[in-house]
């Protein structure tokens, strides 16, 4: 059965009480966590009485019991009843039952978690594992990106222009001298010091480390990417692939012709987003608006891919130098216009905007519609991967001033009209497309704008967002899902299936994707956020003299939670780091990384082990040669201590347990001379001999501590020997 000292217990009880404080940080309120750290403490020292006293265990969980029953009560009286709010009135009062709760239940918690390490030493795992936990906790809303959160946590950094990954780091390094404190319970204090000084150099260089690698690498080793659903994701993708390829192989198709080539095509584009995944809340970019402009449809459409070629198969990128002026683009390295696109301005306003990107991102994406891009300097290299500014053709009139206006451009020829009308051969779009046209009120049943909202209406009253079925694998995905019972599918199918029933209506359309994000989310600020949850595709219609006009598809029907913008914080903070370079202010340097801070201290590393080798070899060597320095007085001690030292360099060292005279009689074959020098040193511990008796004795022992060397090395191959020199640390298993 363990004991601990009176300070090792205390000790402990700080590391749980500032482990249950930080656990309760997220829910209590101020007294809240102070009673959690003092119910810790509580519960560390009850569990070390109760442990001294020989109590059994099942009176430790008895009165375990007792003190959950005491939170219960005091929430009851304190909160369930008017005797103590009407006394105390009501924000006292619940300071109070947020305090006394606190700490009868984390007493409990301790007084179990404690009693059980007490009686059994593997049980500091568990305890450990419990106080590292309680400070994940506090940080597991950052780790998938949401470098905002907690915002008790980053707020202070963020103000300051430094990053919040600094507070996490640090964090990190704490929780690791919790672990150390506690797993080093009951041990002498030197070695708890040290234990916790190694901690904490290792966790400093390792967070050094950490903070100055990139981002994306970061959250690499840190296990940031790929979860168990993005891997079933993977396998569901493969299996759909592999059956899309058996399929092709085996001539299967929807129209009863084998699809061209190896079946690959069968795929959807990369461009295109995927349903579902981990991340979907990991800020992407920030965007920051040189000029107000409000899209009609409420949505700022964000375009990277556009896919209008059909090519048997599905719409893809186009191959043609007359289409798609506004296709993507790689990232500028110079100023570009898009011909074609800057000369559009029915209806439409001039907007600047600046992106600052927060993850990689393999291509340029740009407001619909850019008609100009160019680079632009990072703002912040420790926050942005790159930034480029762009210069869009915003569609900013009423949806109502489009009625009238016809589709395609006159000046393009039959070749671009067919191109941008076709489609699958399947007869089912046709029918469909004429039984909706059909519907359309006579006076509009030629104007494309309101056939594309009579598409949209349908889509939305029969179509269930959904992520549910993907319809991978099959000959036109679009078809599986538009012509289904259920028509569940998603922001792909949607896009696609208007898109096709459009063309079907003789009405160019095409597909683009990127990333769209509500307007409100820019509120009466100029930054906006752009998160990886915001992928979205979209179908398009030309409108002649206008442009390409986005038909958003929203089903009424969704099994898909729909979550809120609550980034306001982070979307602005991001946009003034962002703003930096485009107001054109003076390039500001960024924040030292906490590798640089760190350097200073990394330089004297080789310096300080340099200094604690020559002070260990010191210190081994003044341990051997005191007894021939010192006076006989102290000899007893010295000498005993130097023969220790002698033994633990060739690896001979006394057992836990085992009693000074027990080891002195198993050395009796090494080193005889030992047993004499042992007689001494116990005979003056307990009071058997004294000193004014044993001078000529102790005068004797500089020589047997001689004689125990020259045994050892006699009796030792020379390999032993030299190893046994060479080790600067060998006193320290001395006892």
């Amino acid at each position: 059965m363990r004991t601990m000292s009176g300070a090792a217990t205390l000790f402990h009880g700080l590391i749980l009480g500032a482990a249950a404080a930080i656990f309760a940080a997220p829910v209590a309120l101020p007294a809240g966590l102070v009673g959690a750290a003092v119910g810790a403490l509580i519960g560390t020292l009850a569990a070390a009485a109760l442990h001294e006293r020989r109590y059994r265990f099942s009176a430790v969980l008895l009165l375990a019991l007792s003190l959950a029953m005491g939170g219960w009560l005091a929430d009851l009286v304190f909160v369930r009843t008017q005797l103590i709010p009407g006394w105390l009135g009501g924000s006292l009062s619940l300071e109070l039952a947020d305090a006394v709760r606190a700490v009868f239940i984390s007493s409990a918690v301790v007084l179990v978690l404690r009693g059980l390490a007490l009686r059994l030493r593997a049980a500091l795992a568990i305890e450990g594992a419990v106080v590292v936990l309680s400070v994940a906790s506090t940080v597991a809303a950052h780790r998938d990106g949401m470098i905002a959160r907690p915002l008790q946590v980053a707020d202070w950094f963020w103000t300051q222009g430094l990053d919040p990954v600094l507070a996490f780091l640090a964090l990190g390094l704490f929780a690791a001298l919790l672990l150390a404190g506690v797993i080093a319970s009951g041990r002498r204090f030197g070695r708890t010091l040290g234990q916790l000084l190694f901690v904490l150099f290792l966790g400093a260089f390792l967070a050094g480390r950490l903070h100055g690698l990139d981002p994306e690498d970061r959250r690499d080793l840190m296990g940031g990417k790929g979860s168990e659903q993005d891997e079933e994701e993977a396998k569901q993708r493969q299996e759909a692939k592999e059956k899309a390829e058996a399929r092709a192989q085996s001539g299967e198709g929807g129209n009863g012709a084998a699809p061209p080539g190896d079946g690959k095509g069968t795929q959807p584009p990369e461009d295109l987003p995927k349903p579902g995944g981990s991340g979907k809340d990991r800020p992407a970019a920030v965007v920051v608006f040189h000029h107000e402009a409000t899209p009609p449809w409420g949505t700022f459409y964000f375009r990277h891919a556009v896919f209008s070629q059909w090519n048997g198969i599905r719409l893809v990128k186009t191959s043609r130098a007359d289409a798609d002026p506004d296709k993507e683009a790689s990232f500028p390295t110079a100023s570009r216009i898009f011909e074609g696109v800057h000369q559009l301005g029915v209806g439409r306003t001039s907007v600047a905007t600046d992106v600052a990107l927060l993850v990689d991102h393999p291509k340029i994406f740009t407001l619909a519609d850019a008609s100009q891009v160019a680079p632009l300097a990072n703002p912040d290299p420790s926050r942005f991967r790159r930034a480029y500014r762009v210069v869009s053709q915003v569609y900013t009139d009423p949806y109502e001033d489009l009625i009238g206006r016809a589709a395609g451009e006159l000046e393009w020829s039959e070749d671009l009209w067919e191109y941008y009308t076709e489609m699958p051969k399947d007869p089912r779009y046709f029918e469909l497309a004429a039984e909706l046209q059909a519907s359309v009120r006579p006076e509009y049943r030629d104007e494309p704008l309101a056939k594309a909202l009579t598409i949209k209406r349908y889509l939305e009253e029969n179509a269930t967002y959904s992520f549910k079925n993907n319809h991978e694998g099959e000959s036109d995905p679009t078809a599986s899902f538009l012509f289904s019972e259920e028509k569940l599918g998603y922001c792909v199918h949607l896009s696609h299936a208007a898109a096709f029933l459009m063309r079907a209506m003789g009405i160019p359309a095409r597909v683009s994707a990127g990333y769209a994000v509500a307007a409100q989310n820019l509120g009466s600020g100029s930054a906006l956020l752009i998160k990886q949850g915001d992928a979205h595709a979209w179908a398009e219609l030309y409108v002649r003299g206008v442009g390409w006009v986005p038909i958003e598809i929203t089903p009424e029907k969704t099994d898909v939670e729909p979550t809120e913008f609550n980034e306001h914080d982070l979307q602005q903070l991001l946009g003034e780091m962002a703003r930096r370079e485009g107001e054109g202010l003076e390039q500001t340097q960024p924040p030292p990384s906490l590798a640089e801070l760190l350097k200073p201290f990394v330089d004297m590393v080789p310096y300080v082990l340099l200094a604690l080798l020559g002070l260990a070899y010191l210190t081994k060597t003044w341990r051997l040669l005191a007894p021939y320095v010192l006076s006989w007085r102290r000899q007893p001690k010295v000498a005993y201590r130097a023969a220790l030292d002698w033994l633990a360099m060739f690896g001979l060292h006394r057992q836990y347990g085992e009693s000074r005279e027990h080891f002195a009689a198993r050395m009796d074959v090494m080193s005889p001379s030992f047993r004499p020098i042992t007689d001494v040193h116990v005979g003056v511990a307990l009071g058997s001999q004294r000193l004014a008796e044993g001078r000529a004795r102790f005068m004797e022992l500089p020589e047997l501590v001689s004689g125990v060397a020259r045994e050892l090395r006699l009796g030792a191959p020379l390999w032993r020997v030299g190893l046994g020199f060479l080790n600067p640390i060998s006193w320290w298993w001395s006892r």
